[in-house]
């Protein structure tokens, strides 16, 4: 998927990505919310875990860089090679929350990314070396797009397979 050139497309990018996989839970009940049988054994549940996982650790890059401090990234105690180990641990710090709960927190940063977007120019958006954490080679909107729009999307595909297959749909 290509890059959004502008704010205004971002920002409509993401809102629909936001809003297509959000609604594929609507039809999820108590019983099916824990199911582990979407792709790699994952459920409901751990899709919105994965989500909230990246979404916030997006904000914190920016939140730390802005109290001055390196962003340890991707995670603190995690390396790039261990993105597997860091969705686990979104998995289990999530893993007694409810689908009902963890959507409500998803739609809360959805709102968060959405002010935070609108708070940055073109510039910032659109320009590598805007902030450290971001490298000298991406500018924010790479980095916007592989940890929510893209993901969002995977994920909904997922969701909908698995929701034909278990008769859901």
């Amino acid at each position: 998927m290509p890059l959004p050139d502008s704010k205004a497309i971002l920002l409509t990018n993401f809102k629909s990505a936001y809003q297509k996989l959000d609604a594929e839970f609507d039809a999820v009940n108590l019983e099916n919310e824990r199911k582990g049988e979407i792709g790699d054994g994952i459920s409901c549940c751990d899709v919105i875990a994965y989500q909230l996982g990246w979404g916030k650790l997006l904000m914190g890059w920016e939140k730390i860089e802005l109290s001055g401090q390196l962003a340890e990234m991707p995670a603190p105690g995690f390396k790039w090679n261990q993105l597997g180990e860091l969705a686990n641990s979104f998995y289990r710090e999530h893993e007694n929350r409810s689908l009902q709960d963890l959507r409500k927190e998803f739609f809360d940063l959805y709102q968060s990314l959405i002010k935070w977007i609108n708070t940055l120019s073109e510039k910032q958006l659109f320009e590598p070396r805007q902030c450290q954490w971001t490298g000298n080679k991406w500018a924010r909107v790479k980095w916007i797009q592989i940890n929510t729009i893209a993901p969002y999307q995977s994920a909904r595909t997922k969701v909908r397979r698995w929701k034909r297959q278990a008769g859901i749909l």
